[in-house]
C-alpha cells in the first residue's frame, strides 16, 4: 500500500494520574475514537487509512474493557462537541475512571503548536491553523481538566506537504509537548519532526503494533511501548523509530492481569486478526499486480472470499490466460476508455453503447452521450454502475429534479428490477428508505439495495445515529456480505473497480460496527439500584441518546423522568433527561417498563427491566466496598482496629475475616444480620465493633467473602 501523502505522523499521548493500585473498574473506562479520511481540497486530500485503524483500535479498546464511541469523518464542530461530551461522561464518572481519546488523520504544527484538521478546514496559512483546526492543547486541557484519573490520548496524524509549504514551516511532523505532566507517558510514533509510514497492510505498523499491546494483560506502559518500539523498528527496517517521555513515579498498568477483560482479551487473543482484515490486506497487495500467479494464491487462502468472482475475472483478462472473447471484448472496449480512444461506429450489443456513451462523455459530446446510454438502458441489462454514471451525468447536466423527471420516463411501465432500483436511488431520503425497503422485500437478493439501503443508516449519510441506525446498518450490511459471499454482487456490474470501492466501504463500516455490544443492541436499558436510608435511586443506564425517558411501574401509566436542570446537549441545545427515579425502600421485587424517544424522535420500547430489591443491595454494597476498600477499618487510637464501615455495609457480606500481622486471615469478626428496611444502620444492641491489637503487631489483614460467593483480596490496613 503506497503511503500517505507526505508521509505519515503518528503520535501517542499517554496521559496517567493514577497508579496500578487504583486501575478503574471496567464499566469505567471509556474511549472516543476519531477517524478521518474523506478530506477534500489540494491541502488535505483524501487518506486511505484512517478509518481501518481507527475500527481496529476502537475494537482492541473494546476488548480490554472500554465503552467506545466511534466518530468517522468529523468536522470541527463535530471534534469539539464529541470531545466536550467525552469530557462531561468522565467527570460524572468520577475519579476513579479511564478516559481514552484516539485520533487518525491529518495533523500538523503551526506555530509549535500541533493541530488535528478537522473535516472541511480552510487551511492556507498559519493564521488559518487556530481558527479552522482543533489544538491538540485544546483536547489535553478539556480531558485533564474532566477528572483526576487516568487519561489516555492518541493522536495518529498525517502532516501534508502542500500545507506545510503554505505555512512555511521547516518542521517535518508534529512538534514535541510542550510539557510533561507528572504522572504522565507521552509516546510519539516516531522521533519529534520526523514522519511515518503508513505500512503495506490495512494498519500502519505503530497502529498494529499498539492495538497488540493494548491487550497483553499485566504489562506495564514502559514496557508496553518498549515493545512497540520494537515492532516498529523492526517493520520499517529502522526508518521510523517511536519516542516517549515519562514522568511515571509508579508502575502503570494498562490491562490488569486479572480482570474480566484480560480474561477475555486472552481467550480472543487467537482471532485478533479478523478474517476481515486479513482478506481485504491480502486482496490490496496482489488485485493489481498483474501477476496470475499472486491473484490466485488470494483464490487458495480465500476460495470463497468476496473478491474471488473479481480474481478470476482478472486472471482470465491477463495475456494467455484463455479469458472469453465477449469477456476480452468488454475489457478491450473499457481499456479504449481508459485511454480516451475509438469510438465504434456500428454498436449493436450493449456494452458497446456503454462505452461509447462513457467515452463520448469524457470528450465533452454530451447530446450523443446521452442518446447512447439511453440505447444501452433499452437492452434491460442488470448491471447497475451505467446508472450510477448516467445519474451524474444528469445531476450535473439537469440537477436532481431534472434527472429524477428523466427515470420516471425510462421506468414509466417497466417491471424491470435494475430500472426500479436506480430510479429510487434520486429520491431524498425518507422516500428513498421506504422505497427501498419496499423493493428488497420483492427482490431480497438484490444486492446492491441491500447496500444503498445501508449507506442511509450510516454515520456518513445522518451524522448522528441512533442504536436502531447502528441496528439497521449492522443487519443490512451482514444481509449484504451474505450474497456477497454467495458470489451474488459482483455480477451487478461491469466497472469491478467501483464494485471493489462499494465491497470495501461496506467492510469498513461493518468493522466499525463489531464492537457494538451486541446485547444493548437487543435490550439497550439496563438500570443499576442504589440503596440509601431514604430508599432505591434507579439509575436508568441506555445505549442510545434519548431525549425524553418513561418509565412505568406495576399497575402505573408510564411518567417522564423530566430533564436534568441546567444540562443540555451540545449536539441538539435541547435539555437533557433525567436518567433516574425513585422507588420507596420497602419495594418489593418488581418488572418495570422503560420507553423512550431517540435523536429521530421515534419512541422506542417499552423494555421490561427487573427490580430485585435483595440482588441490587448486595451488588450495591459489594460494589461501594470494592471501590473504597481503604475504608474498611478505622483507627481512632492506635489499640483498636474498628469494623463500623464493613458493618454498615454487611447486607453484601457473609463473613469478615482477619489476621493480626499476618496475611493469613484465619480469625471470623461476627456481623450483626442484614436488615433490608434500614440496611445501613448498626443495631443499638450490637456491641461487637471492634478488635483490639495486641502491642508490638504492626498491622491487621482483611479478606471479605460477599454473598454472591465471591471473594475480595486481603486488605492491609496499618497500625497508625
Amino acid at each position: 500500500m503506497p503511503a500517505r501523502l507526505a508521509g505519515v505522523l503518528r503520535l501517542f499521548v499517554v496521559f496517567f494520574a493514577l497508579s496500578a493500585a487504583a486501575v478503574a473498574h471496567a464499566e469505567d473506562r471509556f474511549a472516543l475514537v476519531v477517524g478521518n479520511a474523506d478530506y477534500e481540497g489540494e491541502m488535505l486530500g483524501p487518506l486511505k487509512n484512517p478509518a481501518n485503524d481507527a475500527a481496529l483500535i476502537a475494537e482492541s479498546l473494546k476488548k480490554a474493557g472500554f465503552e467506545v464511541d466511534l466518530v468517522l469523518n468529523a468536522d470541527l464542530r463535530t471534534m469539539k462537541r464529541s470531545v466536550q461530551s467525552f469530557g462531561k461522561k468522565l467527570s460524572a464518572a468520577g475519579p476513579g475512571s479511564t478516559g481514552l481519546f484516539y485520533y487518525s488523520g491529518h495533523g500538523f504544527q503551526a506555530g509549535g503548536v500541533n493541530y488535528l484538521a478537522p473535516l472541511g478546514a480552510q487551511l492556507q496559512d498559519e493564521v488559518d491553523a487556530e481558527f479552522e483546526a482543533l489544538s491538540v492543547d485544546w483536547v489535553l486541557g478539556k480531558l485533564e481538566g474532566a477528572h483526576k484519573g487516568v487519561n489516555v490520548v492518541v493522536l495518529d496524524a498525517c502532516r501534508n506537504t502542500a500545507l506545510s509549504r503554505s505555512i512555511s514551516t521547516q518542521a517535518q511532523g508534529l512538534a514535541l509537548m510542550r510539557a510533561t505532566p507528572r504522572g504522565s507517558f507521552i509516546s510519539f510514533a516516531t522521533a519529534p519532526g520526523s514522519t511515518a509510514t503508513d505500512g503495506k497492510g490495512l494498519n500502519s505498523p505503530y497502529s498494529a503494533a499498539i492495538a497488540q499491546q493494548i491487550l497483553r494483560p499485566g504489562i506495564t506502559i514502559e514496557a508496553a511501548f518498549k515493545n512497540v518500539r520494537r515492532a516498529v523498528v523492526e517493520a520499517t527496517s529502522g526508518e521510523q523509530v517511536p519516542w516517549d517521555h515519562s514522568s511515571l513515579t509508579d508502575d502503570v498498568v494498562f490491562l490488569p492481569a486479572d480482570s474480566p477483560a484480560a480474561i477475555a482479551a486472552a481467550e480472543a487473543a487467537s482471532g485478533d486478526a479478523s478474517k476481515v482484515q486479513l482478506e481485504l490486506q491480502l486482496w490490496n497487495d496482489v488485485k493489481d499486480s498483474g501477476s496470475a500467479e499472486q491473484i490466485q494464491t488470494y483464490l487458495e487462502v480465500f476460495p470463497q472470499g468476496a473478491f474471488a468472482a473479481l480474481a478470476e475475472a482478472r486472471i482470465s483478462a491477463l495475456p494467455g490466460a484463455g479469458g472469453t472473447a465477449g469477456h476480452s471484448e468488454v475489457e478491450k472496449l473499457f481499456a479504449q476508455l481508459a485511454s480516451r480512444a475509438t469510438i465504434v461506429e456500428t454498436p449493436k450489443r450493449p456494452h458497446e453503447f456503454y462505452s461509447n456513451a462513457r467515452l463520448r462523455e469524457i470528450q465533452g459530446d454530451y447530446p450523443k452521450a446521452r442518446q447512447d446510454y439511453m440505447k444501452y438502458f433499452a437492452f434491460g441489462m442488470p448491471q447497475v454502475d451505467p446508472h450510477y454514471r448516467f445519474q451524474n451525468f444528469l445531476t450535473v447536466q439537469e440537477g436532481r429534479a431534472g434527472a429524477r423527471q428523466v427515470y420516471n420516463g425510462i421506468t414509466q411501465g417497466s417491471r424491470d428490477a435494475t430500472l426500479q432500483f436506480a430510479e429510487i436511488l434520486l429520491a431524498e431520503r425518507e422516500e428513498r428508505v421506504a422505497a427501498l425497503t419496499g423493493f428488497l422485500k420483492a427482490h431480497p437478493d438484490f444486492s446492491p439495495a441491500l447496500y444503498e439501503l445501508s449507506r442511509d443508516y450510516s454515520a456518513a449519510r445522518l451524522g448522528q445515529q441512533s442504536m436502531t441506525d447502528k441496528k439497521e446498518e449492522l443487519r443490512l450490511l451482514t444481509a449484504f456480505m451474505k450474497e456477497v459471499e454467495g458470489g451474488n454482487f459482483l455480477g451487478y456490474f461491469i466497472d469491478q473497480q467501483m464494485a471493489a470501492e462499494m465491497l470495501e466501504d461496506a467492510k469498513t463500516r461493518l468493522a466499525a460496527l463489531s464492537f457494538l455490544n451486541q446485547a444493548a443492541l437487543e435490550s439497550p436499558v439496563t438500570i443499576k439500584p442504589t440503596r440509601s436510608n431514604q430508599g432505591w435511586m434507579v439509575n436508568l443506564s441506555i445505549a442510545d441518546r434519548a431525549k425524553e425517558i418513561f418509565v412505568a411501574k406495576p399497575g402505573e401509566e408510564f411518567r417522564s423522568t423530566g430533564f436534568m436542570q441546567g444540562y443540555v446537549d451540545p449536539q441538539t441545545g435541547q435539555p437533557l433527561a433525567y436518567p433516574m427515579f425513585e422507588l420507596p425502600g420497602n419495594a418489593e421485587k418488581m418488572t418495570i417498563k422503560v420507553k423512550y424517544r431517540d435523536i429521530r424522535d421515534e419512541e422506542r420500547g417499552p423494555y421490561d427491566v427487573v427490580f430485585d430489591p435483595d440482588m441490587a443491595l448486595v451488588a450495591g454494597q459489594k460494589d461501594i466496598l470494592e471501590r473504597l476498600s481503604s475504608a474498611w477499618i478505622a483507627y481512632p487510637d492506635k489499640k483498636r482496629a474498628y469494623f463500623t464501615h464493613l458493618i454498615s455495609y454487611r447486607c453484601a457480606i457473609s463473613e469478615v475475616r482477619y489476621g493480626l500481622g499476618t496475611d493469613e486471615v484465619s480469625k471470623t469478626f461476627a456481623m450483626p444480620k442484614c436488615n433490608p428496611s434500614d440496611p445501613h444502620a448498626i443495631p443499638r444492641d450490637w456491641n461487637k465493633l471492634w478488635v483490639t491489637l495486641p502491642k508490638g503487631v504492626p498491622f491487621l489483614s482483611v479478606q471479605l467473602t460477599y454473598k454472591d460467593g465471591s471473594q475480595s483480596r486481603v486488605v492491609r490496613f496499618d497500625r497508625p
